[in-house]
This record gives C-alpha cells, structure tokens and sequence, in this order.
C-alpha cells in the first residue's frame, strides 16, 4: 500500500515586470487626456447635457457606446448625467408595477 504525502514545496515568486511604473507613468501622462477643471456651472451644465442625451437616445446599445466615449476623453461630469437620469428613469419604473 502506498500513501501520498503532501510534499511541502517552495516555490520562488516570478520576478514581477520591473518597468510596469514607467508604463503607468506614460499613459497617465500621453495617453490619457488631462480632464478640464470645471467650474461648478460649467460641470452642472455637463451633467444637463448627459441627462438630455440619455432621455433623447432610444437605444441602449448606442448610449453604452456614448458613455465608453466620454468617459474615454475624461467627460466624467457628462457621464454622472447619464447615469443620475437612467437611476433615476429605472427608479420610476420599479414603483410603476
């Protein structure tokens, strides 16, 4: 009769990427856009806008494609009107069954 016993076994870790700090730095820097400061009208006009595109686009698949978009060039005051109409619109719907 043979048993197995579970051999205890160190395994080093792989050495991790060294250059994954410079990669960061470079797309944090040039490929990422800078996101403009807003002023706080200027920001609450973006987030107008987001809601009336949300409420005027029918098509779910278009407005998914619309947010990856903003959010991409660092519209982020656009894409939290979007988002406050859809809770929002979603909200309305769940009471009205």
């Amino acid at each position: 009769m043979t048993t197995i016993n579970p051999t205890a076994s160190t395994t080093a870790p792989a050495p991790a990427f060294k250059g994954k700090s410079k990669i960061a730095e470079f797309v944090a820097k040039k490929i990422i856009p800078e996101a403009n400061k807003l002023t706080p009208e200027q920001a609450f006009m973006e987030q107008v806008a987001g809601m009336s595109c949300a409420a005027s686009t029918p098509d779910k698949e278009m407005l998914k494609n619309i947010v990856m978009r903003e959010t991409a060039l660092g519209h982020f005051d656009f894409v939290k009107g979007i988002n406050e109409f859809l809770s929002r619109n979603e909200a309305k719907n769940i009471y009205k069954k």
